[in-house]
């Protein structure tokens, strides 16, 4: 019976997906950055953009090909010389035939640049690549991360939404059953008990609105932590009663953002494509040699190894210098040079947009924590005003309206207190990763 029940349990593990159990946001964070989709297409595009390293480094190798020619002559070309050179009679002429219809040559070519400029930029045109893609990469680490961080606390904040409307609800259902049993004894209005009943139903509807957006917050968290939906998600902070940091005072100057690395990444690469339009005007050697084999035939016979095969071996150096391209060396200098004007404009403004951007998550920072002292202790006060209300009103104390208020003004406070802890913690994790943390 023991092996029945495990193999049941071990069946209903499987269909229902594995469990991953999240303490804090930044184990969360850490998660993302090994199993987030985007970031493994990211690095599966990084190895393979590693091969046009090789790709690149070839052209500083030697190349050796095997090659084979075979040719037909279908028409072979015939000259007249005078008869008296072959022992006939003066004035006439002969006609003679050169070649023969088929040719066949098989040969292999070696070859080696000495000097080109031009291929060996090209290597570290590869490698700035590279580090581009590296770079690209971090980029969306960072957006990653900050995604993460946004919708995990998101998530707690509709998780403890729901817990606040689920005491909404039972406050709400404890007053309709009190109305309802005064309006059965004829002590109130049915307006006052419809009026009532509007409140727990409103209450009910906020209810299953904080469910279905914890649901699709939870949905999206699994989506950025790599996960199936059939997975199970368990976040085992709770937003209310958490504590934050101390207020930051200033950002890690000597943390970049990564976005501004990707721009200065762009810049050294335009220029180092700037040198490479540069070297073109400089001269290529290389070094080569061939050797080959030749078998002419009157007959489609290459089998024949009776007959003879004519070698031909040749070795030498090439010099090509570059004197007229038709103007395309200049404009593609002028495009290099607007190139690295392009990208250190864009430099200039990307630094300046991430200095106001991280100036603005400080400010909202601070602020919140500033605000979330009074909203808590507002928070506070509203909860036990409602619970006295409450009182008052099963003793008869308190009319609709005075509940009512009481109701209203704890919504309220709810919603501030949720929204600014919400703040808080999102702006506090975001400059952490900001900081390198």
């Amino acid at each position: 019976m023991k092996k029945v029940f495990i193999v049941f349990l071990l069946m209903v593990s499987h269909e229902g997906g594995a469990q991953t159990v999240v303490r804090t946001v930044q184990d969360a964070i850490q998660l993302a950055r090994q199993q987030n989709p985007d970031l493994q297409i990211a690095r599966q595009n990084r190895i393979t953009q590693e091969q046009q390293r090789a790709a690149t480094r070839a052209g500083l190798m030697p190349t050796a090909r095997a090659f084979t020619n075979l040719d037909y002559n279908y028409a072979l070309p015939t000259q007249l010389i005078p008869a008296e050179f072959l022992g006939g009679q003066p004035g006439e002429f002969r006609s003679l035939q050169f070649g023969v219809p088929f040719n066949l040559t098989a040969g292999v070519e070696v070859s080696m640049p000495l000097l080109s400029r031009p291929n060996r930029l090209d290597v570290g045109l590869t490698n700035q690549n590279l580090r581009i893609i590296d770079d690209q990469n971090l980029v969306l680490q960072d957006e990653v991360s900050t995604q993460v961080a946004r919708v995990y606390h998101a998530t707690l904040l509709t998780r403890s939404a729901i817990d606040i409307a689920r005491r909404n609800v039972a406050n709400a259902d404890t007053i309709a059953t009190i109305a309802r049993y005064r309006l059965e004894k004829g002590q109130i209005e049915p307006l006052e008990y419809n009026r009532l009943q509007s409140i727990r139903l409103t209450a009910e509807d906020v209810l299953r609105q904080n469910e279905l957006s914890y649901v699709r917050n939870q949905n999206h968290m699994k989506i950025l932590l790599g996960l199936t939906v059939r997975d199970s998600l368990v976040l085992e902070q709770n937003l209310v009663g958490s504590s934050a940091q101390n207020g930051f005072s200033a950002l890690n100057g000597s943390v970049e953002r990564p976005q501004i690395t990707v721009r200065r990444s762009q810049l050294t690469l335009f220029q180092q494509q700037l040198n490479r339009e540069n070297a073109l005007r400089w001269p290529t050697l290389s070094v080569y040699a061939r050797y080959s084999a030749q078998a002419q035939r009157k007959q489609f016979d290459f089998l024949d190894f009776s007959e003879k095969w004519f070698p031909i071996g040749v070795a030498g150096l090439q010099l090509n210098i570059p004197l007229y391209t038709g103007g395309l060396r200049t404009a593609n200098l002028n495009r290099a040079r607007l190139r690295i004007e392009q990208a250190q404009t864009e430099l200039a403004y990307e630094q300046t947009r991430a200095e106001v951007d991280n100036q603005d998550i400080l400010n909202a920072y601070n602020q919140a924590v500033r605000s979330l002292v009074f909203n808590q202790q507002n928070f506070e006060l509203n909860e036990q005003n409602t619970q006295i209300a409450l009182v008052k009103y099963r003793a008869g104390i308190f009319a609709y309206d005075q509940y009512l208020n009481v109701f209203n003004e704890s919504l309220n406070v709810q919603n501030r207190y949720l929204n600014t802890l919400s703040n808080v913690f999102i702006n506090q994790t975001i400059l952490q990763i900001r900081n390198g943390q």
